[in-house]
């Protein structure tokens, strides 16, 4: 995974404008905090923000565990000629062992189908906003040795 650096940060900013009406909270400062932590992937023009949960945290009613991927905002500056797909793959394997956790709102019928893809089952609702006007869902890709939401089959839970 090749992670930002401050040299990337208007790039990844005209992303993020690219993309205003799905991306309207976004701060310049904030950014560059998360670049400099190393918590921002940027490759083929695509970033993933994300960071690793330091210690259980509620997302939504779903309890993500410590060491748990947060996935904060994915987008490509070229939606549609599949490097999204590539390096969000790519995001996934450098994750492995972890679950992915992520909230999306609930209108974005193109992300939740993206992520549907992968695997991504939906384990919460959740709202946003000063009167949790904004709906929305949270999502977990499980990629621990156990699982906890699928359907148990002997055979997954012993393959590991």
């Amino acid at each position: 995974m090749n992670h930002a650096t401050t040299d990337n940060l208007e790039d990844i900013m005209s992303v993020f404008k690219q993309y205003g009406d799905v991306f309207p909270h976004i701060r310049k400062d904030k950014i560059e905090t998360m670049i400099e932590l190393h918590n921002v992937v940027w490759e083929e023009e695509v970033l993933i923000t994300y960071n690793h949960y330091q210690r259980k945290q509620l997302v939504g009613t779903y309890e993500a565990q410590k060491g748990d991927c947060i996935l904060h905002q994915i987008a490509a500056k070229n939606q549609g000629d599949g490097s999204g797909k590539r390096v969000f793959e790519r995001f996934m394997r450098f994750n492995k062992g972890r679950d992915i956790v992520l909230s999306v709102r609930a209108a974005n019928d193109r992300a939740i189908g993206f992520y549907k893809k992968y695997g991504f089952i939906k384990v919460s609702d959740i709202t946003w906003g000063k009167d949790s006007q904004v709906k929305g869902e949270v999502y977990l890709l499980e990629q621990k040795p156990l699982f906890r939401y699928r359907e148990n089959n002997f055979e997954e839970i012993i393959s590991y």
